[in-house]
């Protein structure tokens, strides 16, 4: 039987590809993905990669795309090579990428032109669910120095024993935490600072959770961006709703700036998690609140207090469900100032949880 090929490439050298591999799939983009019914047994990415506005996504819906060890190729552009440092679409790219680190309402610009540190790449692939990954300058048998390479390969075969659902691989679990302690030291320490200024809840004694003992319960659920509330309780709020407790959930921003939605119009960004949310909501029975405030940009004011504190007194809360006070994401911070504001003007005193 004759092998199944996928090769994605841009769109100006996909007629050439096509040529060259008259037998293969060709695809210039990564949403074409999302509808192929075939599993490929090899896959080259060659020019796509590099101008992805989430190059991590592309890689993760080809994993899905391929059988039980299937073999990729996957070049790009080195960081390393003499001639990153002369594209301007690159050094442009690169610009922005770092001032977005100081100004993120910046929108993401369209005309991606990243560069590999090939080490990088390695670990990313092996992250999704890759094995045997091996990184070298040019096209395999080149021979080029790596500085001056103007592509490099990438070579791995898909894993089987790492997927898990839908084709997904599970993440060592160890490794990921010390990647992320390393990566986001401001958060476990924002969490220890705020442990040692209140110790007793240091080591908490875990509670059972006992549904009936709500039945009663009013609670208010506070969510950042949509899908908060059903990532930090969503299977309480399952149970809570099936003894009788009314819920009803805050959402707080439109939550416009998710990776996921960046080929979207802007408009249509602002718009598609509220209606998500509110398929949810519809489908629990419970209350939606929009504030429609847009993503990133949610601040604690006096308006934003008296506007949570009315709704407190007219739920007559017994509960609040809010994330952790040390988050250190600013809509999560801006949420719990305004809930620490508007507590203090209230007549209502639920209890809060995080």
């Amino acid at each position: 039987m004759a092998e199944e090929v996928l090769v994605m490439t841009s769109a100006r050298r996909a007629v050439s590809m096509r040529k060259q591999l008259p037998g293969a799939t060709v695809l210039s983009d990564a949403a074409s993905l999302d509808g192929l019914q075939t599993r490929f047994d090899a896959a080259i990415v060659d020019g796509l990669l590099e101008d992805e506005t989430w190059d991590r996504w592309l890689l993760q819906r080809l994993h899905r795309a391929l059988r039980k060890d299937a073999r990729l190729l996957v070049v790009v552009p080195p960081l390393t090579s003499l001639f990153s440092a002369i594209d301007i679409r690159f050094l442009l790219f690169a610009a922005r990428r770092v001032l977005q680190r100081w100004w993120p309402a910046l929108e993401p610009t369209a005309n991606v032109r990243r560069r590999y540190e090939l080490a990088r790449l390695t670990r990313k692939l092996e992250s999704l669910g890759y094995r045997g990954v091996r990184a070298g300058p040019g096209w395999p048998g080149t021979g080029r120095a790596p500085w001056l390479a103007r592509r490099a390969t990438v070579t791995a075969h898909k894993a089987g024993s790492l997927a898990g659902r839908q084709g997904r691989s599970w993440p060592d679990a160890e490794a990921h935490v010390q990647w992320y302690a390393k990566h986001y030291a401001a958060i476990p320490a924002s969490r220890d600072a705020w442990l040692t200024a209140f110790p007793k809840f240091r080591s908490p004694i875990a509670r059972p959770f006992e549904p009936g003992q709500w039945a009663d319960a009013r609670v208010l659920v506070l969510s950042p961006h949509p899908d908060d509330e059903l990532i930090g309780c969503g299977g309480t709020l399952c149970r809570l709703l099936s003894v009788g407790a009314e819920v009803t959930i805050v959402h707080a921003t439109d939550g416009s700036r998710l990776q996921s939605l960046r080929d979207l119009p802007p408009d249509r960004r602002k718009t598609v998690r509220l209606e998500e949310a509110q398929r949810v909501a519809d489908a629990l029975g419970v209350e939606l609140v929009l504030w429609r405030q847009e993503d990133t940009q949610l601040r604690c004011t006096e308006a934003r207090i008296a506007e949570l504190a009315k709704l407190i007194e007219r739920l007559r809360a017994t509960h609040v469900f809010t994330p952790f006070l040390g988050d250190q994401h600013g809509d999560h911070r801006a949420l719990s100032d305004i809930l620490a504001g508007a507590l203090g003007v209230s007549h209502i005193e639920p209890q809060v949880l995080q």
